[in-house]
């Protein structure tokens, strides 16, 4: 399987564009964790715990139908391990769309690959993601290699950005 980054978003500072991949604007923006998303983190985690669990991550390996589950896990470890902060996430998801809205606050130099503009293969990719983290929802976010949640969930870069941890972790990951 080919991994298309025709589907990726780098996001880096002016000057510092990577080849092939299209580098997004960046935007301001102060997202503070609260009440809202302590709850999701809470509902999330509770989830995560029961039985439902395995039931999205069996689906979600169900919607990629045959693929070559080697090569797919072997690319996805690559990814994260090439990236300082890796982002797999669905082009039309609010919680994407916010968690990528927090990094770029951050000014974080990161790469989103959107899942759902690629066909088969994004399918494949979430699949062998619900089997390596538990959980099928994107967006999915590795910093320094390590999975760290989503937006608010996991804990998610919006917690830790309200906690004062997000950027320590990507100034680590050599991200910022």
């Amino acid at each position: 399987m080919q991994l298309s980054l025709a589907h990726a978003r780098s996001v880096a500072p002016a000057g510092l564009q990577r080849p092939a991949v299209r580098a997004r604007g960046r935007a301001s923006v102060v997202v503070r964790a609260g009440l809202g998303e302590d709850l999701i983190n809470k509902l999330t985690v509770a989830i995560k715990q029961s039985p439902l669990n395995a039931g999205k991550v069996a689906l979600a390996v169900a919607q990629a139908g045959d693929y070559d589950q080697a090569a797919t896990k072997a690319k996805v470890d690559q990814l994260i391990a090439d990236n300082a902060c890796m982002v797999f996430s669905w082009s039309g998801c609010p919680f994407c769309k916010k968690a990528k809205a927090v990094l770029d606050g951050t000014g974080a130099r990161y790469l989103a690959l959107e899942l759902d503009e690629m066909g088969q293969e994004g399918k494949a990719i979430r699949a062998e993601l619900a089997r390596m983290t538990e959980r099928s929802s994107v967006p999915q976010v590795f910093i320094g290699g390590k999975f760290v949640g989503g937006c608010n969930d996991g804990p998610g870069v919006a917690t830790l950005q309200g906690n004062g941890e997000l950027v320590p972790m990507l100034q680590a990951a050599g991200a910022l």
